[in-house]
């Protein structure tokens, strides 16, 4: 059977945020082996293709660049096909291939961690297409992107202090944003099965995102089944819902909230510019799409850092509360918006930090085993001893 004649499932989304970090290079610490040595195996670099402004516009990567930092092209400047099967994007498949997963950094990547899908043992590998993939080391693929990340717009109606130090409408690129968002529709959507929009601002607090999500067409992206919004859900209201077209909304089946906090007065810090209130109501409504359609899945995401950790037993309580699928809690990453010392003061999983000890003793309680619980890059930190 033809590899290109067959259908490639959706990845898994467990949406991370995406901005800016600064490279590391192959050599990161790699994946520790399973259980009897057994090789692993990830099938993101041979699906995802996510549009970043990492270090220079229009970069794209073959996953979240927090975990695998290494471009694979320009989108600005290339075709989508050109990016695709360039030599860094074999490269990278190459080392997925000979199981040293050279350019991943196993530190921050959850699924290494915790080896979840996208990240199986060889073995565990059931989809043909990848069976064959694996089998016959294939780099260059004969399909274009199963799943495309939009990241190429910063522009938000928040100002969060971890991901920027003020609000950012980009207003001055937008020539720039337009076109790579035309050729993103136009080149990378024809095999397409999951859109993203988007890791790297607010889907509707985005002049470029919301005017596309208002006159996308359904035939530009046959092969679509799933468009998953990351959003503060701040602008998430029911007129902004309406004023999606009917055949497109009913492709929006995964959504993802960032919150990062339980109570009004951190919500307020971590949120700049938000309102607790507003959320709550916007909440209910998001929710009230989860039980009738046409989502069918929903996330709530929570960044931990020092002023918030100890609201996390809150966050899962807050999750139940509105039947969310999933509460996803994450490290607190420097997107170069903090000094290194400032940094350090609020990246309270840090073995250095203070409060360390009382995080890990937190992170004990059982409320953190409800399956709806992922807890991310931070899954070997549970089992880390205290001090105390």
């Amino acid at each position: 059977m033809k590899l290109s004649k067959l259908r490639v499932p959706l990845i898994p989304v467990r949406s991370p945020q995406a901005a800016t970090p600064s490279h590391s290079r192959p050599g990161d610490r790699r994946p520790d082996p399973p259980e009897g040595g057994e090789r692993l195996f990830c099938s993101k670099p041979f699906t995802w293709f996510e549009v970043s402004r990492s270090t220079r516009e229009g970069e794209v990567f073959t996953c979240c660049p927090s975990w695998l930092d290494t471009p694979i092209g320009n989108l600005d400047e290339q075709s989508v096909a050109d990016v695709w099967n360039s030599q860094a994007a074999q490269d990278i498949r190459r080392s997925i291939l000979d199981g040293t997963f050279d350019y991943c950094n196993a530190d921050r990547c959850p699924h290494l961690q915790t080896l979840t899908e996208p990240v199986q043992r060889v073995s565990d590998v059931t989809d043909p297409v990848m069976q064959q993939i694996i089998r016959d080391r294939v780099v260059a693929l004969p399909f274009g992107p199963r799943a495309v990340n939009c990241s190429h717009d910063r522009s938000c109606n928040l100002s969060c202090p971890s991901c920027r130090t003020e609000l950012i409408i980009e207003t001055d690129r937008r020539d720039q944003i337009s076109r790579i968002q035309r050729r993103i529709n136009d080149e990378a959507l024809r095999d397409a099965e999951l859109l993203y929009i988007t890791g790297s601002g607010d889907p509707f607090g985005s002049p470029f995102f919301r005017h596309w999500l208002r006159t996308m067409r359904r035939a530009d992206m046959p092969k679509l089944q799933t468009l998953h919004l990351h959003t503060n859900g701040l602008l998430w209201t029911p007129g902004m819902w309406e004023s999606i077209p009917a055949e497109i909304r009913g492709l929006v089946r995964y959504a993802d909230i960032s919150i990062d906090a339980a109570t009004e007065g951190t919500y307020a810090i971590n949120r700049r510019g938000g309102r607790w209130d507003v959320l709550m109501e916007n909440l209910r409504f998001i929710s009230s799409l989860r039980r009738n359609g046409p989502l069918t899945w929903l996330g709530i995401s929570f960044v931990v850092q020092e002023n918030n950790f100890r609201e996390m037993r809150a966050f899962v309580e807050l999750g139940r509360h509105f039947d969310v699928d999933t509460i996803h809690f994450s490290q607190l990453v420097n997107w170069e918006t903090y000094s290194p010392g400032e940094y350090q003061r609020r990246a309270v999983h840090h073995p250095g930090h203070a409060a360390h000890d009382e995080f890990l003793s937190l992170l004990a309680d059982p409320i953190f085993d409800d399956p709806i619980v992922f807890m991310s890059n931070l899954t070997q930190l549970r089992a880390a001893p205290t001090s105390g």
